[in-house]
């Protein structure tokens, strides 16, 4: 089983996010499991469980009626701000060895877009907490939460 470092995970998790922000659901669904829980405000809070929930708003947002509402003058952009990482299990040391089992990336996720017919670009921010597992060898997001 690789050992894999906080820059592996936070690489995973970007990737992820920009999945999102693409519309990019086959490399969403290569990063996240399967049994997914998510706890987020589009659920009103309330956990979801499995990929369902969140392949709708691919769905949604890829359909040809959304994709025009939501086009945008440039690329949205999402990124990380302040991002901690936390090893769990297999006794992992502070500095990002990556020994352990699962890691929990705590951050602050910014939304930067600009749609056409706005008068400038909106930035929105929320926190976001989610655990990526070591399965098989590779970095799985299990569970979510944003508010």
């Amino acid at each position: 089983m690789p050992g894999f470092t906080d820059r592996d995970v936070l690489q995973a998790n970007q990737q992820l996010l920009t999945s999102i922000t693409n519309g990019d659901y086959e490399t969403y669904r290569t990063l996240v499991s399967p049994d997914l829980v998510a706890i987020e405000p589009e659920s009103k809070n309330q956990p979801v469980h499995g990929l369902g929930f969140h392949k709708y708003f691919f769905d949604l947002y890829s359909h040809p009626t959304m994709a025009e509402k939501s086009r945008s003058v440039v690329g949205n952009v999402v990124s990380m701000a302040s991002p901690h990482v936390r090893w769990l299990g297999g006794g992992c040391c502070s500095d990002g060895c990556g020994e352990g089992t699962a890691a929990v990336v705590s951050y602050v996720r910014v939304d930067q877009t600009c749609a056409e017919g706005s008068d400038g670009p909106t930035i929105r921010t929320c926190t976001e907490t989610r655990v990526w597992e070591n399965i098989d060898g590779k970095l799985i997001n299990v569970h979510f939460h944003r508010s």
